[in-house]
């Protein structure tokens, strides 16, 4: 998929750079040939005669390259945004929905980030729909599509006109991760809790190198749109944190409690991550694991962004072309200002 795209856009861009070639060409044998006459010559032999039509032909050829600039710029700027959008994941971690704004007035149009990076800190995506297997957000049980437009960045401007607690979804399509060394999966893998497939692994006598991993993105923020009132709820995803605690309604305890499903199950002793961001844009990081109903607990502190993370790793039961695992990715954002104090 990410091949065809690319190459579509190679083509395209050649297009244009050939306009261009042609265009410099003309622009450059003019040049030339008012560079290579004498002054005495130019003055006498041309210049009352040739003037007009070299000012407007210059004009014209200007024109022209100033419109194929404009293409070229804008082209390069949607395939960059496309090309990071498929690679960044190879190189990072988490993906999360991010906003400047997460407690809006009503009236307010809320900017929907989409980034990819690690411990709370990351690139900013361009909207692409073939990356978005579903984009959309719940407003008092209603579900909106969020539509956008190619290489939109934001993601997504929402407009919103009520009052409640809103959760913007962002799930995406199935992306594929090559590993050169077994090192790098291990890393990954104990780094997000999931040890055990480091030793099935090796029990299972895989290759050590150059086998792949596709994974999947299952993103959600919280927005307290006015009074904020409601609650977050399961949405139906295949990998999911749900919040128990709504973070933009005041309470006497800094407890906040979130629930983890797969497949619609809770899971049991399951490693979250939590990413603390204050208002310097300082990021703390801790863990904890979820109880026998799939729930965890941490401290949150009023004012501060938290991204909660898990990842889930399955050994794929019938590998093709040297795809042994599938992981998947669940993120909840918010800012909380339920504490009191």
């Amino acid at each position: 998929e990410f091949s065809d795209k690319f190459v579509s856009f190679i083509s395209d861009k050649s297009i244009f750079a050939k306009i261009a070639s042609t265009e410099n060409l003309i622009f450059n044998s003019m040049t030339f040939r008012l560079t290579v006459k004498s002054k005495i010559d130019g003055d006498i032999s041309c210049e009352c005669s040739g003037k007009t039509f070299m000012k407007r032909r210059m004009i014209k050829v200007n024109t022209k390259l100033l419109f194929v600039l404009k293409l070229q710029l804008k082209i390069f700027i949607i395939g960059f945004g496309f090309f990071m959008s498929i690679a960044s994941p190879m190189i990072s971690h988490e993906m999360w929905l991010d906003t400047t704004t997460f407690h809006p007035a009503i009236g307010s149009d809320i900017p929907i980030s989409l980034k990819n990076g690690q411990t709370f800190d990351g690139i900013e995506l361009s909207y692409f729909k073939n990356r978005f297997s579903e984009f959309y957000y719940v407003n008092d049980k209603q579900k909106i599509e969020i539509e956008s437009r190619m290489g939109d960045v934001p993601a997504a401007i929402l407009p919103i006109e009520s009052n409640g607690l809103i959760t913007g979804v962002y799930v995406s399509k199935k992306s594929t991760i090559s590993y050169k060394s077994f090192q790098k999966f291990a890393n990954f893998a104990s780094e997000k809790g999931e040890e055990w497939a480091i030793k099935r692994h090796i029990d299972a006598k895989l290759p050590e190198d150059n086998f792949k991993e596709d994974y999947y993105r299952f993103s959600k923020i919280l927005l307290g749109v006015g009074d904020a009132n409601g609650s977050d709820k399961s949405l139906g995803l295949k990998h999911e944190l749900v919040a128990l605690t709504n973070p933009y309604i005041k309470s006497q305890s800094d407890d906040f409690f979130v629930k983890l499903l797969f497949n619609g199950k809770p899971q049991e002793n399951r490693q979250i991550t939590i990413f603390e961001r204050n208002d310097e844009k300082q990021v703390s990081v801790q863990t904890i694991f979820t109880n026998a109903e799939g729930i965890g607990k941490f401290k949150v502190t009023q004012g501060n962004d938290y991204l909660v993370d898990n990842v889930i790793l399955e050994l794929n039961k019938n590998p093709q072309n040297d795809v042994y695992w599938t992981s998947y990715w669940a993120a909840l954002t918010f800012r909380s200002f339920n504490v009191s104090n």
